[in-house]
């Protein structure tokens, strides 16, 4: 077989190079091309729209087992809340302590109008009374409407059988039995709703108290089980009942309650939303 021998000119070399410049340029033009999907860049715009219409804001963050846990609050555009809530870290829930922790979780700075000053955060391992109901691993958070210091002056029982005004009470909510002080935080208020108690006698999964001291209710408390948090927090709102007066007026109230989980963060989160401005 005769060998063939090919040989470009500097010239057409040159014309080939600029033929195989012009093609690479044809195809990446068209590669990107085919994402300028209008509707693609519709959906990107929307993204950006809605993710740009709220910030987050941060309370420092403490230890809870290896992990941390950090106060939050979401804040609209124009100045208004839209959650409040804690967020834990997955480690955490990694390496939960055996006994009880009990965190005081500052806000942070801004809360957007809020009437909350700061987070009691309690990790209960063997859970608490009353027996057969809510003696499972689970978090109590506790939104105070009250300081720190006012918080730890909560000691006097007679100041506790001190009950809010019929109207401050929200629907549905009652004390089981006699006032009964729990001190540093104060009289439980529970709701004839919640499926743990009787008569159904459900298994706790999560329920909301309300909690109230010397003639005011301080407090709103979402109660949590880890197993809930673990396998079922798909951040479905929960609502809760309103009082006809609020504690204290010109602020806006929550009315309802979510768990989720945050995988790009890898932290659980227990929220308050259906934010209310109340007059």
């Amino acid at each position: 077989m005769k060998k063939l021998n090919f040989f470009l000119s500097p010239r057409s070399f040159s014309y080939l190079l600029l033929f195989l410049l012009f093609v690479f340029s044809a195809c990446e033009k068209e590669a990107v091309n085919v994402t300028d999907d209008p509707f693609l860049d519709l959906q990107s715009k929307a993204h950006k729209d809605l993710s740009s219409k709220t910030n987050e804001f941060f309370g420092p963050a403490q230890q809870l087992g290896l992990g941390v846990v950090r106060s939050s609050v979401t804040i609209r555009r124009d100045g208004t809340p839209q959650t409040i809530g804690v967020r834990i870290s997955k480690k955490s829930f990694e390496s939960f302590p055996e006994e009880e922790v009990v965190l005081s979780l500052e806000l942070p700075q801004k809360t957007g109008g809020l009437p909350f000053d700061h987070i009691s955060l309690n990790w209960n391992p063997q859970g608490h009374e009353p027996d057969g109901i809510y003696t499972l691993p689970h978090f109590d958070v506790h939104f105070y409407m009250i300081s720190v210091e006012e918080q730890m002056q909560i000691t006097d029982p007679e100041k506790a059988a001190n009950l809010p005004s019929p109207e401050e009470i929200p629907t549905g909510y009652f004390i089981p039995g006699a006032p009964s002080l729990v001190p540093y935080m104060g009289v439980h208020w529970l709701s004839h709703d919640a499926p743990e108690l009787p008569p159904t006698f459900e298994k706790f999964t999560h329920t909301f108290i309300y909690g109230s001291y010397d003639g005011d209710f301080i407090f709103m408390e979402p109660m949590i089980t880890v197993e809930y948090l673990e396998n079922e927090a798909d951040g479905t709102p929960f609502p809760f009942t309103q009082p006809e007066k609020y504690p204290m007026e010109g602020f806006y109230y929550p009315t309802n309650y979510s768990m989720s989980y945050d995988s790009q963060r890898k932290e659980y989160l227990i929220e308050m939303a259906g934010m209310v401005w109340r007059e």
